[in-house]
């Protein structure tokens, strides 16, 4: 049986469209335990599309997600299966998270049609979809084979904030106290931060890219996993690109509408991988925007980018190394 879940323009953008998904599986991670015991079973798990008992320390887990693996990993659970999201690394694992793998390969599972007994197989007793955009009959599809949570009540499964994430998945694993200690210790690293870059506060900032058509730009919300990412270091995000998004996450804005850009003290600039001619000094207008003739874009490269997509407990500290020291260079200060 095949479940497709859906690709939508929303998940897409969320991806920052940066770059093609696919490519081969790897093997099967083996029999090693996940490593998703110590916490007292069995446990509930309240989410978005129901209440899933966790009867055992999960030993098989399986990270249905787009990026769920990461948090995962961060509490020494090795997934026996990942959902690939982009970039077609090994183990579809990024450097920040690769080395929580402990050389184990976990099977990639690769594009937008799951293959149910593909799962099944995998023996999985926990099925981790909190980034999957599951509906309501994929999650009973899923279920019946084992244990699945969602996203957390009320959330968009491509939104879902790093802290919620962490609690959510921390508690499927037995691990609540871990994960508040986690999320505890990365609040204390954008504490430390905005205490060490004060001009952050009261200044404007945004992540922005060229779409895949070259034709508009996107700009993230105050809502959206990157605005979040600034607003975290002291910045706020233009309330005009809230507007402009309604209730979509990010503002498409057309080329011919660059300078709007100009709304910020600082922008920060993803390219999508295989767009050409995807930087910003490359569209239409640019030279007439502000913020490039003072020297304040600082241009992401394409592991911060999606590190900013993956925006999880073990992605932020990476780009909390590098990005407060560029954004504030560019500012003066």
């Amino acid at each position: 049986m095949i479940v497709r879940l859906r690709v939508s323009a929303a998940l897409l953008a969320a991806a920052v469209l940066l770059s093609a998904c696919g490519g081969g599986g790897s093997g099967p991670a083996g029999e090693a335990p996940a490593g998703g015991g110590g916490g007292a079973f069995p446990g509930t798990v309240q989410h978005a599309l129901g209440s899933t008992v966790i009867p055992a320390a999960p030993q098989r887990v399986v990270s249905l997600g787009y990026t769920d693996q990461d948090t995962i990993l961060a509490f020494g659970a090795v997934p026996v299966a990942i959902r690939e999201f982009t970039g077609n690394r090994p183990a579809a694992t990024w450097p920040w998270a690769s080395d929580r793998l402990h050389g184990r390969q976990p099977q990639v599972l690769v594009g937008d049609e799951i293959n149910a007994e593909t799962v099944a197989a995998l023996r999985p007793d926990l099925i981790v979809a909190v980034s999957a955009g599951l509906d309501q009959q994929e999650y009973e599809t899923f279920s019946r084979i084992a244990p699945t949570i969602a996203q957390p009540p009320g959330a968009n499964p491509f939104q879902v904030g790093w802290q919620d994430a962490t609690r959510l998945i921390g508690t499927a694993l037995g691990r609540p106290d871990e994960a508040e200690r986690l999320v505890g210790d990365l609040e204390a690293r954008f504490a430390a931060v905005r205490a060490q870059y004060p001009q952050f506060a009261g200044r404007t900032a945004a992540i922005a890219a060229a779409s895949s058509t070259n034709a508009s730009y996107f700009v993230w919300t105050s809502g959206d996993n990157r605005g979040r990412f600034l607003t975290s270091l002291g910045f706020t995000v233009p309330a005009v690109f809230d507007e402009l998004a309604g209730d979509d996450f990010y503002a498409d804005i057309s080329n011919e509408r660059l300078g709007m850009l100009d709304e910020n003290d600082v922008v920060g600039w993803l390219e999508i991988p295989g767009n050409d001619d995807a930087a910003l000094d490359a569209q239409p207008g640019y030279p007439a925007l502000r913020v490039g003739q003072e020297g304040r874009v600082v241009n992401l490269t394409q592991e911060q980018g999606v590190a900013l997509s993956f925006s999880s407990v073990l992605s932020l500290p990476a780009l909390l190394d590098q990005l407060p020291a560029e954004f504030a260079a560019r500012l003066g200060g």
